[in-house]
């Protein structure tokens, strides 16, 4: 069996690309020819062919199992203990003796996780100790099958920390492969509740035949129309990981940031402003890591989590009336139909209020 025989198996065993496992094999090919100068080459591919083996020997063992689909939205990474220890240092500086009695913070005003249980009821066996310094985190949603079955696929939910919640590199809406930890029960049998493992990343197969992503999204997420958002926020926004997907025609792009790091974007519902010029179009605020490749004019899909302010007089003082719902953007695709290439200058946006971000 020769190199490529040896790849092409474990790439098939693994649920990985190809091209990913041919990189790692030049990777350790290269090393094993700058580490054993004095071997044959073919000595040091089958060198480097048994440390590659090794190395999918371990990620065998893990219970990790390969999903492949589309990513449709990723959230901002968050310290989580951040807040925690802020909150508890605040505490033991205007009240020392109900931080340390309540296990906030030791003796010396060090942040304790407060924490005797975790939210599925098992014992947390950090309880007490120290914090760490941080705890990074980072939510990702999309549409998969595990890899080799016949099932439908279904809408997926996962958890990145540490190192992997920091990467801002995670492909959304394009062919991925990936392996994570199945953590769906039998009450959630609709949806994948997945965990990361230490061998989870997204690589990008460009050969796998997927489903046009408007119909899969349609099919296994579902888009809701720019005029039921008001109504889906006021159902959901005590939903911290409410997740919402919707369509429409670009009308505004701007992509100067605001103060905030954001870009504007306003999506508008093409056959409502037939029939009413006057209907209110979706503010959309754009991250950084969204990756904008689309003029004004193009149809897009929109994944993300809606917002909604108070709305401020002629003044510019903040009212107690609520202001328009807002779409803080998670994912977003181009429909390639309707897509409007962008051009290299983009005119600022007009007459919208960037303070309701």
């Amino acid at each position: 069996m020769d190199i490529q025989e040896y790849l092409k198996k474990w790439a098939d065993k693994l649920s990985l690309s190809i091209e990913e496992i041919n990189a790692e094999f030049k990777i350790l090919f290269a090393d094993e020819k700058n580490i054993h100068k004095d071997l044959s080459v073919e000595a040091q591919e089958k060198r480097a062919l048994q440390r590659l083996a090794l190395v999918y020997k371990k990620q065998l063992r893990s219970p990790a199992v390969g999903f492949e689909g589309i990513v449709i939205g990723v959230s901002d990474c968050v310290d989580i203990v951040a807040k925690q220890k802020r909150e508890a240092t605040e505490l033991y500086r205007s009240d020392p003796q109900t931080a340390i009695s309540e296990g906030i913070t030791n003796e010396e005003g060090v942040p304790l996780d407060a924490r005797k249980f975790w939210a599925n009821g098992k014992q947390n066996n950090m309880y007490g100790k120290p914090l760490p310094d941080n705890n990074y985190l980072r939510n990702v949603f999309g549409i998969a099958i595990k890899s080799k079955s016949n099932t439908n696929p279904k809408f997926f939910s996962m958890v990145l920390s540490g190192k992997k919640a920091m990467d801002e590199n995670v492909p959304t809406f394009k062919p991925v492969k990936f392996v994570a930890i199945d953590r769906t029960s039998s009450e959630t049998l609709d949806n994948y509740h997945l965990n990361a493992s230490q061998f989870t990343n997204f690589t990008i197969d460009e050969n796998m035949a997927l489903p046009n992503f408007e119909k899969l999204v349609h099919d296994y997420c579902g888009i809701t129309n720019i005029s039921s958002l008001p109504t889906y926020h006021a159902l959901n926004k005590d939903d911290f990981n409410r997740l919402v997907v919707t369509m429409g025609d670009v009308s505004t792009l701007n992509l100067n940031q605001t103060a905030m790091g954001n870009r504007v974007m306003v999506i508008e519902d093409s056959d409502a402003s037939l029939e009413d010029l006057d209907v209110k179009g979706l503010t959309c605020w754009l991250p950084s890591r969204i990756n904008i490749d689309f003029a004004e004019g193009s149809k897009v899909i929109v994944t993300g989590r809606t917002a909604q302010g108070k709305r401020k007089d002629e003044m510019g003082t903040v009212t107690e009336e609520l202001g328009d719902v807002t779409l803080n953007v998670l994912g977003l695709y181009a429909l390639p139909t309707y897509k409007i290439s962008l051009p290299e200058n983009v005119e600022e946006i007009t007459n919208i209020d960037l303070d309701d971000e």
